[in-house]
């Protein structure tokens, strides 16, 4: 699974999810269009497989970042 967020200038929650998608082409459509609103937006799109760590939170990998 594929999470797209938003980086925000906020102390409590730096990032904003704006989608998940089983497909990574889904999830590079989503960017595109939110760049196409807004040409200075930052985002991360990170992969998932559902695995959690020793605290119950899920175990990612940032895929792309800018």
């Amino acid at each position: 699974m594929y999470h797209v967020y938003i980086k925000q200038d906020s102390d409590f929650d730096p990032k904003k999810l704006i989608g998940n998608f089983k497909d990574l082409d889904a999830a590079e459509e989503r960017i595109n269009k939110e760049l196409a609103k807004n040409e200075d937006i930052k985002y991360i799109l990170e992969e998932t497989t559902g695995h959690v760590d020793n605290y119950g939170e899920l175990i990612s990998t940032v895929i792309k970042e800018n």
